[in-house]
């Protein structure tokens, strides 16, 4: 029999029991990329090329990860990839921010698959790209951000297998509204951000929450992911250099 393990967390109501032996690894993000938040406040938002006062900057931008991996976390069990990379765009105002292509890997293996705690590995595909509809809102704290970022219809296979090499597959999407996910966006100069030694823009997700729509007997029915990404645009548009320090500001 085919199983995960995991410590239980409760939902709303319930608790989610662990179903012992195997492992999911939530999605991606989703990886993720990114810098988000309602639609009703981008009006008050614009992206710069180089600084708080620089030219607006509508384009291509593209996430590397800078955290030390990307962390997916269930009921079911625990997944880490060393390497994530997001490719979209978003515009001026902070409209229409997508996500092109999303990947999620590690360099210990040269499939790709990420090492999981239940002694396999687990792979993560993003689906249904791109993941469109998003904003990026410029929604400071004291002590904290510079805005968020909010991607809709996110949305990733999960394959995992345990020590054994019993294999199990799990659909999820973001948990917000419109499938989505949120995060916080820092500027280059905030010495808040998460990962002070990169000068650059950063999109952090923080247990970003993922639900289960399809999937094997013993699919958790939610997840996590953490990561954080540099987040950089292009100086000569349409290039693929990604070279353009941004900024985030009313």
């Amino acid at each position: 029999m085919f199983l995960y393990v995991f410590p239980n967390r409760e939902t709303k109501g319930e608790t989610v029991k662990k179903p012992t032996n195997m492992i999911f690894a939530g999605l991606a993000v989703a990886a993720s990329f990114v810098l988000i938040a309602p639609t009703a406040a981008a009006g008050s938002t614009t992206i710069h090329r180089d600084s708080a006062t620089g030219d607006p900057y509508s384009g291509a931008v593209h996430g590397d990860l800078i955290s030390a991996a990307v962390e997916f976390e269930s009921s079911a069990g625990n997944a880490t990839c060393d390497q994530s990379t997001l490719d979209g765009s978003v515009n001026s105002d902070g409209t229409d921010a997508d996500i092109a292509d999303a990947s999620y890997s590690d360099s210990s293996a040269s499939d790709g698959s990420c090492p999981n705690d239940q002694g396999g590995r687990t792979t993560i595909t993003p689906t249904d790209l791109p993941w469109s509809g998003g904003n990026v809102t410029y929604a400071p704290e004291t002590g904290g951000q510079d805005g968020t970022i909010t991607i809709n219809n996110v949305s990733a296979e999960v394959d995992s297998t345990n020590s054994w090499g019993m294999q199990i597959t799990c659909h999820f999407v973001g948990a917000g509204a419109n499938d989505s996910v949120t995060g916080s966006v820092y500027n280059p100069d905030n010495a808040n951000r998460p990962v002070s030694s990169v000068d650059e823009a950063q999109a952090e997700l923080s247990q970003v929450e993922l639900t289960l729509t399809s999937g094997d007997l013993g699919c958790p029915s939610s997840a996590t992911m953490t990561a954080t990404y540099s987040i950089l645009g292009e100086t000569e548009s349409g290039s693929g250099t990604f070279d353009q320090t941004l900024y985030i500001t009313s």
